[in-house]
């Protein structure tokens, strides 16, 4: 009994006996360590100062220096573009609100643009770019994903819309972001992209909680959780989450869960093992101090840790949130431009006593709703089985179905109208049996094209050619076929269809 009561007096003192200098000031990003409990704060004097959470001690500081910096007297992103590119303190001073700062998996630390594109390291501490791409991708509020050491970017906003594009950096190769093929069609929620959800990576799948879409102004607000797949690379709407989350509270993803603070309850939405808990708030405990999530929105900025330190004494816990601690950075109100870090016990937020478990999602799947599919797919494949049969005997006059000579294209007996990028992805398939998308993008960038629009422009002509095609001829094979490469998936291999 004496020696526990030791342990846990030892535990209160290195817990409880440093206070943490929580001012920050000026402009900074963050990165959190949550296995070794570690807070990372690059500031605008380019410093990278590492705090252990559980004692709030600061543990080391790195002074970050620019190989050959240089003034530049355009102090914004636009100045990236002009001539060789050389990055000075004031420049990242300028930009520190759009930088996102990521410790990956190495231990190594990157500067990201929230906008997609630029791509700077603090390796050895000196910061050099390290992509070759645009300084942007108009993907603004998406999300940065470290799976297996690569580095993934979904989503965002840009001109006026949101998007779903996958892209993945290819680090030591090209330097520069490609995009990344789905293998299923992506759920109606994200058909016109999303912007400013909460992202979980559990093992190979990643969920989305909120997030809104938008089309010119026009925005629709995310009810579901969705999941990919970053080993199939597909999409999968697991259901509507029986919450409302249009009141924008503080949403904080966490190992296996999502903390959702309510305006009057608390919500852990253990997406492992697919339920909620719901808690009601101590009544001591004023919610409005941590704050929403405001989409669209930087200035709430919050975290959670876990303190490990009486696990070394043998401390046991009571339960499973009196380990746990709300960091959230806010404004101070009597200095400017200073930053004050707050920090709050889970359990001491929360009345754990009324705990209680509700439903996750406002439909409950039954077995009906596994059985009906089930039929469904069963008949589709019976009906496509009879088609390919009577198809069979048919399929030697696939090579009628169109035609291409003198820049002129016919599906059938019906005259394709085409735009001379059109022509020129053509007269390339046309000439090679195979050809890798990047080949296409390169040779649009070659006449006179961003590598940007490049892409996009070729994605939306394999798009339309393929649906007229199918329109046309009523073939269940498209007209330009996209594969994988064998050597290396990331690369797409086209094809004109087969005679």
């Amino acid at each position: 009994m004496i020696n526990r009561l030791i342990s846990f007096l030892l535990f209160f003192i290195f817990s409880y006996s440093f206070s943490f200098n929580n001012e920050i000031i000026g402009k900074f990003i963050y990165d959190v360590d949550i296995n070794k409990n570690e807070l990372y704060l690059f500031n605008n004097l380019l410093k990278l100062n590492t705090y252990d959470l559980e004692t709030g001690l600061l543990k080391y500081s790195r002074q970050i220096t620019l190989d050959n910096p240089k003034q530049l007297n355009n102090r914004t992103w636009s100045g990236l573009y002009t001539g060789d590119v050389n990055l000075s303190p004031d420049v990242i001073n300028g930009l520190m609100n759009n930088l996102k700062l990521k410790k990956l998996e190495n231990g190594k630390f990157y500067l990201f643009h929230d906008g997609g594109g630029l791509v700077l390291s603090l390796e050895n501490d000196e910061l050099n770019r390290v992509d070759n791409s645009f300084p942007f991708m108009n993907k603004f509020f998406g999300d940065l994903i470290n799976y297996k050491g690569k580095i993934f970017h979904f989503g965002g906003y840009g001109l006026f819309r949101s998007n779903n594009t996958m892209l993945l950096f290819d680090e030591g190769n090209s330097n520069q972001w490609d995009e990344v093929k789905f293998e299923n069609n992506i759920p109606s929620e994200i058909k016109n992209g999303i912007a400013s959800f909460f992202p979980l990576l559990i093992d190979s799948d990643y969920y989305i909680l909120s997030g809104n879409s938008s089309f010119n102004n026009d925005r629709v607000f995310n009810k579901s959780i969705l999941k990919f797949d970053f080993e199939k690379y597909t999409w999968d709407k697991l259901g509507e989450i029986n919450l409302d989350l249009s009141g924008n509270p503080l949403i904080i993803p966490y190992e296996t869960c999502f903390y959702v603070f309510d305006k009057n309850f608390f919500y852990q939405v253990q997406i492992d093992k697919e339920k909620m808990l719901k808690f009601e708030y101590s009544r001591d405990f004023n919610i409005e101090s941590l704050g929403n999530s405001t989409p669209y929105n930087r200035s709430n900025q919050s975290f959670l840790s876990v303190n490990k330190k009486g696990e070394e004494f043998g401390i046991i816990s009571m339960n499973n949130y009196d380990n746990k601690f709300i960091h959230t950075f806010k404004p101070h109100n009597g200095k400017i431009n200073t930053s004050i870090l707050n920090k709050y016990k889970l359990d001491e937020i929360l009345d754990i006593s009324s705990v209680k478990e509700i439903p996750l999602f406002r439909v409950e799947q039954s077995r009906n709703q596994f059985f009906i599919p089930m039929l469904i797919v069963i008949f589709i494949v019976i009906i496509n089985l009879f088609y390919k049969i009577i198809r069979k005997d048919v399929k030697s006059v696939t090579k009628s179905l169109f035609n291409f000579n003198n820049g002129e294209l016919f599906f059938l007996d019906t005259k394709i109208n085409i735009d001379n990028n059109t022509v020129e992805i053509l007269k390339m398939l046309k000439e090679n049996e195979q050809i890798t998308s990047n080949d296409i993008v390169a040779k649009l960038v070659d006449n006179g094209l961003s590598y940007d629009y490049s892409s996009k422009i070729k994605n939306k002509i394999i798009e339309s050619l393929n649906e007229k095609f199918e329109f046309i001829t009523g073939s269940d094979e498209p007209f330009i076929n996209i594969s994988k490469s064998s050597k290396d998936k990331r690369i797409q291999i086209l094809s004109l269809i087969k005679s």
